[in-house]
């Protein structure tokens, strides 16, 4: 019976390891911080604690990007927090973004969700190309605007897709048409 108890306390210290996380932490000492009557402290935690989960939530966005096509580089964007910033001024959202290269040419892919301003933008898409010159277009039945060269639509009504750079418009096409729209409107 000797076995049990180290067995026990190992098992109970993964477990301990396991469920902490900066998340948590964070919350916990909100809590602390209320009950001890800093107030101040309390609400910096729980801002804190938004941005952790407004990082969480980008992460789980950035994995909708397509990996790089044969011959291009991906190099994905880190800037959650500020991206959540600018986000802010325009009721909120999450965005995720990822920067294919192949030699000069480069082309962006950004993803936003969860923000009101996305409802909105699906109709007017078509419009917008329209009086810029330029064209609709259809990428997995989604209509996507090109003007510019650029490459917007809204996927399920909610998670704006947009492709920008120098590269070739079928490049961004093709990057586009890499994704699981059906997964990315459940998102």
């Amino acid at each position: 019976m000797k076995p049990v108890l180290p067995v026990a306390c190992a098992l109970t210290l993964i477990a301990a390891v396991a469920s902490a996380d900066e998340f948590t932490d964070t919350i916990d000492s909100a809590l602390q911080a209320y009950r001890d009557g800093d107030i101040t402290a309390a609400q910096q935690d729980l801002d804190y604690a938004g941005k952790l989960l407004t990082a969480m939530k980008s992460e789980s966005l950035a994995k909708f990007l397509p990996a790089a096509p044969a011959g291009w580089t991906r190099d994905e964007s880190s800037d959650a927090a500020d991206a959540s910033g600018v986000m802010g001024m325009f009721g909120g959202g999450t965005t995720a973004s990822a920067t294919y290269r192949r030699g000069d040419e480069e082309m962006t892919l950004t993803l936003i969700a969860n923000s009101p301003m996305i409802t909105g933008m699906a109709g007017m898409l078509s419009g917008i190309a329209a009086m810029g010159g330029g064209k609709p277009m259809r990428i997995q039945r989604t209509e996507f605007a090109m003007n510019d060269q650029d490459l917007q639509g809204v996927v399920g009504g909610k998670v704006m897709v947009s492709v920008g750079g120098n590269a070739a418009v079928e490049d961004k096409t093709a990057l586009i048409e890499a994704m699981d729209f059906g997964a990315l409107e459940d998102f």
